[in-house]
């Protein structure tokens, strides 16, 4: 594996430059070689429904970093909607909220402001509830997994999102500064009883949990935001303000960790929206779509790669150009900030392809760093300032497409924005008959004779 990540590396040093080369004697007879060019491929694309995603493992590489809450609805994409459901925990022994009477209880949500989308102009409301299942944190979880909820609402706050200024906290005998995160009081009377509970209760995290199994939050009264937040942040939390006896004014924290079950219910409706109709069986000419949460993808269907005939691929790489169709909203709405391309897995589903996964595993796992876009790319560059502005995804696609030229694939390759659970921004990308942005495939080979 470790020579096949290093050949790949290698490969696109050497293939950096764009003109034709010879090809030394010491890979390949010079009469026998020569590097050949083609980007006349056919190319289709259909624009398909994802069923769901996976928004919780036991394995923290394969939970979520942003949890989205939030309802968006416009013309291209129609509505999508996102609740969260996660469990505080614990941090350790909770004893002395027995007997104790409560000033108060908020819940306090550390904002993610990279990954919020739309509006935050217009006054929106987070509701809390209290879940009445204990999900079990080893099972995986997905987007469309709905759990069961108490009817009985535990605390409401209505406010303008405020996602890069921080939080001033006045108590009777303190005043802190926190980063920027909303807080949600909870109705005392409701949280009450966990002061009656046994010591059992608020010493052991399974008996805890058992009692008390979570929290469901969602937004109501809104219609274009969609919020972001990072639930495992020091600054999130559930805080219980009391007194005890002769000592007043404490505060108890319960802490939302890796360890807890964290997910999103995701939900899309396409009807009435452009989107709705590239949803057939038709490909498509003038536009296909790509969506973070649990959104649509593109399937691209590859043929030509047998008009090679017998050849090595040196270099493949896709271009695609992102734009605006009449009614869009960009400023509201601005794409996906990065694009990958992928396989079918018959195990795990739709999953990333070797290109990518091999720029991880040589860029350590990161996504967003300059040489995992020297390796790989699928990153947004503006080409075009508009309006409507234009936008390249380029990517390198060797692997890949050289696995479909052997036979040992499909040929069939995904586009999907990277780790799209989460995120909510979306792309619209331009198809095969725009004059001067419809997608390419190019591919490097050297032909055998």
């Amino acid at each position: 594996m470790h020579i096949r990540l290093f050949s790949a590396f290698c490969l696109f040093i050497i293939l950096s430059c764009s003109k034709p080369v010879s090809i030394g004697s010491e890979f390949l007879d010079d009469q026998k070689a020569s590097l050949n060019y083609v980007d006349s491929f056919d190319l289709s694309f259909f624009t398909e429904v994802t069923d769901s995603i996976i928004v919780h493992s036991n394995s923290t590489s394969r939970q979520l970093f942003s949890y989205l809450c939030g309802n968006i609805e416009e013309p291209v994409f129609g509505r999508s909607t996102a609740d969260m459901y996660f469990q505080p925990l614990l941090p350790g022994v909770a004893t002395a909220l027995l007997g104790s009477t409560l000033d108060s209880v908020v819940l306090q949500l550390r904002y993610d402001s990279l990954y919020t989308y739309g509006s935050l102009d217009e006054p929106v409301t987070l509701e809390v509830y209290r879940m009445m299942e204990n999900p079990p944190f080893v099972a995986d979880y997905y987007s469309n997994h709905r759990f069961l909820t108490s009817p009985e609402l535990l605390g409401s706050v209505t406010f303008v999102p405020n996602v890069r200024d921080s939080v001033t906290i006045i108590r009777p005998n303190d005043t802190t500064k926190v980063a920027p995160c909303i807080r949600i009081p909870l109705d005392v009377m409701l949280m009450q009883e966990i002061t009656q509970q046994d010591t059992a209760t608020l010493s052991n995290q399974d008996s805890f949990l058992h009692y008390f199994n979570g929290l469901y939050v969602k937004m109501t009264g809104a219609t274009n935001t969609m919020l972001s937040f990072n639930l495992v942040n020091a600054t999130s939390g559930l805080s219980y303000y009391y007194d005890k006896g002769t000592v007043e004014d404490q505060e108890f924290r319960f802490v939302i960790t890796s360890g807890s079950v964290k997910t999103v219910h995701m939900e899309h409706d396409y009807t009435g929206s452009m989107v709705e109709s590239a949803l057939g069986t038709d490909e498509e000419k003038d536009f296909f779509y790509f969506q973070g949460l649990s959104g649509v993808r593109t399937k691209m269907l590859l043929e030509g790669l047998d008009t090679l005939g017998v050849a090595i691929i040196n270099q493949a790489q896709i271009e695609l150009f992102c734009s605006f169709p009449d009614g869009d909203l960009p400023d509201l709405y601005p794409p996906v900030v990065s694009c990958v391309t992928q396989e079918n897995d018959d195990e795990d589903g739709i999953i990333n392809s070797e290109d990518v996964m091999s720029a991880l595993s040589l860029t350590g796992s990161s996504s967003t760093t300059s040489s995992y876009y020297l390796l790989y790319g699928g990153r947004l560059t503006e080409i075009e300032a508009g309006p409507p502005a234009v936008y390249k995804y380029k990517m390198n696609v060797t692997l890949q497409v050289n696995s479909i030229y052997k036979g040992e694939i499909e040929n069939v390759i995904y586009f999907n924005p990277f780790a799209k659970g989460n995120l909510p921004s979306r792309s619209v990308i331009y198809g095969p008959d725009h004059p001067m942005y419809a997608p390419r495939l190019s591919v490097a080979y050297t032909k055998i004779n």
